[in-house]
């Protein structure tokens, strides 16, 4: 697993005369991740041994019920940069160098195709079977074609404030849970969060903000990922992912 770290712009508006002589504010930023989703392993839930097969990238046609279309073995997923779904949005209450914020921010992660497939989207399905040779009764099918990320964070910030000087660099520390989607299996997940960066004030009402971060999580699991498709042995057809995922 690796560290993420992004530089957003964000754009701050304060109201003055809050409570107690403070100011609240609303701050909005784009937040470019470079890769977060590393360490990617998927198996069946509850089974100690299980086998990923991919997608055949000759295949011509969009089939999970044929076996032998899973012709790839050891496949295993890999996801895009999160270059352009990726923002942030805060509302807070400062006084003095202190402030308090509440942030939201949606994350998004594409499957990557690895190479050319004759079928565009079969790079996001994977066949996991409970033996080394696939067949009809001992598989089935999971399709993954992005991973999201919406977190909640409750942040506490201190401001290096100059009287003299419109700049004031910054440092925030945070806690909240992040909402990660897999396959539309949403797993709730303890979070943290931190930034460092620089305010420069245009007015009293308007700063704009250029920094770092990174979030992430505290368990790098995830369960109970549905089948795409109808299984023929008995029992559930589930499958369990451990990840990291960051930004």
């Amino acid at each position: 697993s690796g560290a993420v770290v992004a530089s957003p712009m964000s754009h701050e508006v304060a109201s003055e005369g809050g409570v107690m002589g403070g100011s609240f504010y609303v701050g909005a930023a784009y937040s470019p991740a470079f890769p977060s989703v590393t360490s990617f392993d998927m198996r069946e839930s509850s089974k100690e041994t299980s086998y990923v097969r991919g997608y055949g990238k000759s295949i011509a046609t969009i089939d999970v019920s044929v076996p032998a279309n899973f012709s790839k073995s050891g496949y295993n997923f890999a996801f895009s940069k999160n270059l352009i779904t990726s923002f942030d949005g805060a509302v807070g209450y400062s006084l003095g160098g202190a402030r308090v914020e509440l942030e939201a921010s949606y994350r998004r992660f594409a499957t990557l195709a690895d190479g050319q497939y004759a079928k565009s989207g079969a790079e996001s399905l994977a066949a996991i079977t409970r033996d080394a040779n696939i067949t009809e009764t001992n598989y089935f099918v999971v399709k993954i074609d992005e991973i999201t990320n919406t977190s909640v964070m409750l942040n506490g910030c201190y401001d290096v404030l100059h009287t003299d000087l419109p700049v004031s660099p910054y440092v925030c520390a945070g806690i909240g849970a992040s909402f990660v989607d897999i396959s539309k299996q949403v797993t709730t997940k303890l979070a943290y969060r931190g930034k460092v960066g620089i305010s420069y004030q245009f007015t009293p009402e308007i700063s704009l903000v250029a920094g770092g971060f990174y979030h992430g999580l505290f368990d790098e699991s995830y369960k109970d990922i549905p089948a795409h498709n109808s299984v023929k042995f008995s029992g559930e057809a589930k499958a369990s992912v451990k990840a990291h995922i960051a930004d």
